[in-house]
Parts: C-alpha cells; sequence; structure tokens
C-alpha cells in the first residue's frame, strides 16, 4: 500500500516544502520485556505484520515524502529490516535510519536531530508504534495556517482522538487531561492523572482564566503521541536538557513559561482510528480492532507484507494460503492464522492471532492469546490471553494463565519477507511443560536473572547465555526457561511511582476499581454520531458509576453506611437491582486482597468492607448468589482459586455474610474445582453442626 513513484511527484521541491516526519524506534521502557530483550518494540508483530508497518503506512497516506527512523536499542535490526522491506524500493516516502547509541528518551532523539540539522521546516513526530488510518493533511492545514495569520508563537499540535473515558483503546495506568480553550483549541494545561495515587484536584493560574474566559477540561482524549512540531522545537530542546519526556516535560514546560512564550495546540480527531501499543494491555486492545475492522484499510486482507495472501470471511476470519486445518477445529471469531500453520482435531481458537510456521496439536484451546512465529502447542494445552514469543514450546497438558508473556532466547529472531525465512542467530526456545500450569502474569525467558544487560550489544553471541538450571518448579522437569524478573520494576524507589499503573497494563489484567471493563468488539470504535457521548448500553453506564462510586467510598475510607446510602442511591436511580450491586461489589473486594498474604489481606478486607455485602444481601438466596458471583470471578482468575478460596468462605461465614445453609446448597452444585477446594472447609461445618445437634439432644435428655 505504500506510495509509488507517481504518488507524491516531488522532484524540483525546495527542502523546506518536503513534508517530514520524525519516527522515534525505542519506547525508552520496558513494558513488554521479556518478548522485547532480543528484538525492537517497532518489529514486534500486531496481527503478523511488525509494528513498524502500520506507523510507516499511515505517515505514507498523510503525503509524507521523507522519514527519519531514529532508533538506539537493536538499531542493526531494524535496519536490516527496513533494507528488505518495501520501503527501500520506495521512492516516496524516503526512508531512512538515524543511530545514535546514547539515547534514553524522546528529548535526546530530538536533541540528536538538531545536531545533525536533517529538519528543514515542520514535520511529524510520531512513534513507531502508532496504529492509525487518519489524514493529517487537514491538521497539517491548520497548523500551517494558525502560524500564518492567528497565532505566530504556535509551535505544536498535538493529534489527540476523541473517545469515551472508558474506551478500550485508551491506555490504562497513563490516562491525562487537557485543558483547552473552548473556541480555538489551544491547550493551556496538561496533566497526567494515573489512577494511583487518586488525584483528585489540580492548580490553574488565575492569569489563565483572564486570558481564556471559556475553558473545557477534556478526560475523553485518547493521546496516541502523534505530534506536527515547527522547525523550533528540535532548537528548544537542546536548550533545555531537562526536557525529556514530551508531555510530562516539554509540553508542561512550555505552557508554564512566561519567558518562552510559545503556544501548543491540540487537533481534535472525531473520526477515524488512532492508538498507540504502549503497554500490553493497549497491545491487546489495537489486536482487537484490527481484527474487527476499526482501522480499515490498515487490515490483515490488505496484505501489508509481500508474501501474504490473507482472505477474510465472517466473522473476521482472516486465513492466509498453506493453512492446514482439521475439519474438527473451530475458528470462532476474530482470528488471525499464518501462512504454514497446521491445527489439530478438536482444537478452538477464539479473539487470537496465530503467527506462521505454528504446530497447533489436538484439543488445544487459544482463547484471546498471541501465538506469534514457529510456536509449538502440543495436545490438550490452553492458553488464555497471553503473548507467546516466536520458537516457545508448550508441551501436551500445559495451561497458559491469563497475563503471562513467553519470550524468545538471545538466539531466536525470525521474520518473513517474502516467505524467505531469516535467521539471525543461533536457536534458543522457551519450553514449557508437560502439565504444568502457569500462574496468572508469568513472564519467561531464557536469560538467566542478569544476562539480559548486555543482549543489544551482544546479538551475536551464544544462544544458550547461561548454565544456571531452568527454573523447572515453574517450566517443568522436561522445560528450558527462567522466571523473567524486571529488576529495575522491583528496586524502583521513587515515592511517586506506583506499581499499580504499571500492573493496570499488563494484558488480561482485570479492570480495577473505579473502571468498567469493556470488551465487545462490536462497541470497540464509537460511530461519529456517539462520540463523546455516554457508552452505549445501560448497563456500561450503571457499571461504570457504581465502580466510580465504591472507588470513592474505598479511597475516602467512608462509614459503611454512607457507602451503602450511595450505593442504594444510585440502585434507585439507575433501576438496578440488589443483584446488581453484588455482582459488583464483591469482586472489587476480592480484587484488594493481597495474593502474597492471602489470609491476612482476606481478614482484613472483609472485616472492613464484608458489612457492604451484607447491606444488598437479604436471606439464603441472596447469600448463594453471592457465593456464584464468587465462583463466576474465579472461573475468569482461576490461578487465584487455590489461594484465597477458603479464607473467603471462612471470613464470610464467620463475619454472618453468609451461613452454612447457603454454602451447603452452593457447594452441591458448584463447579467441580471449587467443590474439591471448598470440600475441607464444608466438611468441618457438617461436623460442627452435628456437633452442635448432639449438645442439644443431651441438653434435652438432661431435662
Amino acid at each position: 500500500m505504500a506510495p509509488g513513484k507517481k504518488d507524491h511527484p516531488s522532484k524540483g521541491l525546495e527542502p523546506d516544502e518536503i513534508l517530514q516526519a520524525v519516527v522515534v524506534a525505542d519506547s525508552f521502557n520496558e513494558r513488554f520485556k521479556p518478548l522485547t530483550l532480543d528484538r525492537p518494540r517497532c518489529l514486534m508483530p500486531l496481527a503478523n505484520v511488525p509494528l513498524i508497518e502500520y506507523t510507516l503506512e499511515f505517515l505514507a497516506l498523510s503525503g509524507v515524502q521523507e522519514v527519519f527512523v531514529v532508533c538506539c536499542a537493536h538499531s542493526e535490526a531494524i535496519k536490516d529490516y527496513l533494507r528488505q522491506s518495501k520501503w527501500h524500493k520506495c521512492i516516496l516516502p524516503r526512508v531512512s535510519t538515524v543511530v545514535s547509541q546514547e539515547l534514553r528518551s524522546v528529548g535526546d532523539a530530538l536533541r540528536d536531530m538538531d545536531a545533525k540539522q536533517l529538519l528543514h521546516s515542520d514535520f511529524i513526530l510520531v512513534s513507531g508504534d502508532v496504529v492509525s488510518n487518519m489524514n493529517l493533511e487537514k491538521a497539517l492545514e491548520e497548523h500551517r495556517q494558525r502560524r500564518a495569520t492567528t497565532d505566530k508563537n504556535s509551535i505544536m499540535t498535538m493529534v489527540v482522538k476523541q473517545a469515551s473515558a472508558t474506551h478500550r483503546s485508551r491506555t490504562k495506568g497513563e490516562e491525562s487531561v487537557f485543558i483547552l480553550d473552548a473556541a480555538t483549541n489551544e491547550c493551556v494545561q496538561f496533566e497526567s492523572l494515573e489512577p494511583f495515587p487518586v488525584k483528585r484536584k489540580t492548580m490553574l493560574d488565575p492569569e489563565v482564566l483572564a486570558k481564556h474566559p471559556e475553558l473545557e477540561v477534556r478526560n475523553d482524549l485518547i493521546d496516541c503521541q502523534v505530534d506536527i512540531c515547527n522547525i523550533e522545537v528540535p532548537a528548544l530542546f537542546t536548550e533545555n536538557f531537562d526536557y525529556q519526556d514530551m508531555r510530562r516535560d516539554f509540553v508542561r514546560g512550555i505552557l508554564g513559561s512566561d519567558i518562552l512564550g510559545k503556544t501548543i495546540y491540540c487537533h481534535v480527531l472525531d473520526e477515524r482510528y488512532a492508538a498507540r501499543v504502549a503497554t500490553p494491555q493497549m497491545y491487546d486492545a489495537i489486536s482487537k480492532d484490527v481484527l474487527a475492522r476499526w482501522t480499515y484499510p490498515l487490515v490483515p486482507d490488505s496484505n501489508l507484507l509481500e508474501g501474504q495472501h490473507y482472505l477474510h470471511s465472517r466473522p473476521h476470519i482472516y486465513k492466509d494460503r498453506n493453512v492446514e486445518l482439521s475439519i474438527s477445529a473451530q475458528l470462532h471469531e476474530h482470528v488471525v492464522v499464518g501462512s504454514g500453520t497446521t491445527i489439530g482435531d478438536k482444537t478452538r481458537i477464539s479473539n487470537s492471532v496465530i503467527g506462521q510456521g505454528c504446530k497447533i496439536g489436538a484439543n488445544v484451546i487459544i482463547d484471546g492469546a498471541y501465538i506469534w512465529d514457529n510456536v509449538t502447542i502440543e495436545d490438550n494445552t490452553h492458553v488464555y490471553r497471553s503473548i507467546v514469543g516466536h520458537n516457545v514450546t508448550l508441551k501436551r497438558r500445559v495451561v497458559v494463565q491469563p497475563g503471562c508473556m513467553l519470550g524468545t532466547g538471545v538466539g531466536v529472531w525470525w521474520f518473513f519477507i517474502c516467505h524467505i525465512v531469516t535467521l539471525l542467530t543461533g536457536r534458543a526456545q522457551v519450553v514449557v511443560g508437560p502439565n504444568i500450569t502457569l500462574p496468572r502474569d508469568t513472564r519467561l525467558t531464557r536469560y538467566a536473572s542478569g544476562d539480559d544487560d548486555d543482549v543489544d550489544s551482544d546479538m551475536s553471541g551464544s544462544a544458550e547465555s547461561s548454565h544456571k538450571p531452568y527454573d523447572v518448579d515453574v517450566v517443568g522437569p522436561e522445560g528450558e526457561g527462567y522466571v523473567f524478573i524486571d529488576e529495575d520494576f522491583e528496586d524502583d524507589e521513587d515515592e511517586e511511582f506506583d506499581k499499580r499503573n504499571i500492573e493496570l497494563g499488563f494484558i488480561g489484567r482485570d479492570t480495577y476499581v473505579g473502571e468498567a471493563d469493556d470488551d465487545d468488539d462490536e462497541s470497540a470504535q464509537e460511530s461519529d454520531d456517539e462520540i463523546g457521548g455516554a457508552e452505549s448500553g445501560d448497563e456500561g453506564d450503571w457499571k461504570r458509576e457504581a465502580l466510580q462510586t465504591l472507588d470513592r467510598a474505598i479511597s475516602e475510607n467512608h462509614d459503611i453506611d454512607i457507602a451503602a446510602l450511595e450505593l442504594n442511591t444510585l440502585k434507585m436511580a439507575m433501576n438496578i437491582t440488589f443483584h446488581d450491586l453484588r455482582s459488583v461489589v464483591v469482586p472489587a473486594l476480592v480484587n484488594m486482597i493481597d495474593l502474597s498474604n492471602a489470609q491476612g489481606s482476606t481478614a482484613s478486607v472483609l472485616k472492613r468492607w464484608g458489612k457492604l455485602i451484607q447491606k444488598f444481601t437479604h436471606g439464603e438466596e441472596d447469600q448463594l448468589d453471592v457465593l456464584e458471583i464468587l465462583q463466576d470471578y474465579f472461573a475468569d482468575n482461576p490461578s487465584q482459586a487455590s489461594k484465597i478460596m477458603l479464607h473467603l468462605l471462612r471470613y464470610m461465614y464467620d463475619l454472618d455474610i453468609v451461613e452454612e445453609d447457603a454454602i451447603f446448597s452452593w457447594h452441591a452444585s458448584a463447579e467441580p474445582r471449587l467443590r474439591d477446594l471448598a470440600t475441607p472447609f464444608v466438611k468441618w461445618l457438617k461436623t460442627a453442626d452435628e456437633e452442635s445437634d448432639e449438645e442439644d439432644d443431651d441438653d434435652e435428655d438432661s431435662d
């Protein structure tokens, strides 16, 4: 789809007439480790296409004529990929790489571009992991017209996408608030709004109100880090070495400076698609949007890579050539299967992407997962809402719980161009199983702890980076690999850094208290006439309001009676039931339990907030409903059941949240695994009940 020679005839144009773009290939964070230990994020496959392809296609659609890909880590891999891609043959846009090994931030990248004097006029600054089908011509025209007529001090236009505050393509844990002039969309203040700790107010300079009589406070904007910059921007970074991050440092620094006198605007998109793969959660959300065709024409059957031949069939099934699918295998909705993949008998795949050359056995279940190239999955294995990297082997009867990321080793990296497989270094792979369950959020790699420090500088080293014994307790006796521990994350002592904001970006992570879950592909992208309004569907509205009310009660430590009154008021206003309130409160309280101190934390949470469940529970039928809600919760979070199920039953019983008759009724028809876990407690209850009856009989006889 890249433009050819005739699409942008620019011969004879002056340098300042050529539209340039800077693509920052490095993310400068480690959200995708261990998957990015041996490959850059911009070359990770999304729907079997490297991320940078989406970014370059978007820039080509916007008429960009020259693209500089600025890279630091894995720079040789990026150069090799571009050299073998269609962009190397393309006349326009011209794509070239700018390599600097000293970059540590976007600010460093712009200072490097300023030093090299490669930019001649306004340019587009974008990250190498943006997926968008928008055309920037209108935004560019606004930016240029504004500087020529109304505001010569305007130096940047941030392109943002309008969407509801709970839209799934918003990056969880990295929310922002923009305060804009209602008439001109000039940005007068920018605030990052991380969920933890809760931030309830901000300061606004009174002089801003004097200059801008009408302001809009916008938390409904997706910031995908696409900026139209004046040529002054790199120079300002050079003059201010404390500018590192584009938003937290540069934007806030410019808006807060009376000396510089520069202004920044927003261009708000009310149609088209734009989002950034900033976290694993966003990788999952954007993949779903691509499969649901919200990004058209950037969809699998557009065959962005040479050699791809995907065909689209309903309900959003995409298959490349040479796929061997057993007659009894089932592909449910939203599935991509790459060429050369074989799928065995009675295997079920839904909401997933399968790479090229994969071998999937019989009776396998893959749901909400992303399987990269050349993965082997043996019989009776289940994979849920996880990312499985290139060349990983999952042996028979392995269960991969949600949130896992299984990376490749130092020697493995395959990519496909024209169906030619290129192997960069020697083979190394993660092997799991057999008969192993990987707990939620497990991350595996072929690097022993500490060995990943030299990955970037030693891509040609031995595939076996260490002789340290494998973590067989996790990967199994026949497994090969190590549990990846992000030491920077674990050791971060910054008091302002809250690890929960990072954890919200994990794939498969349940929504936190105060946020509604929205996984419905049909509502993934609002239609033009719905944008900016409330979410469609009453359920999304009341659930979101209930979660926000409960979040406020917990964070502000309300009394139980006050919290119950607020939720009851919402119940009457939204015409919902006590069951609806229980379905919100019970999972939210379970999510508060610290699994590393299961018994103590369960006791603490229920002693403080358990009475809130009692407020909405009236009789045995309601108590049985509480236990069934717990059962549904553990169906989605199976790894937690063995840690906290018994403690929950015990303290719910001790605190009179549920009584023994309700427990007996539930246990008789419970899901088998939960029934087995609860059996010791139920036996104890029955024994205690029988002893109590015997004591009563003895008392009657003595009378």
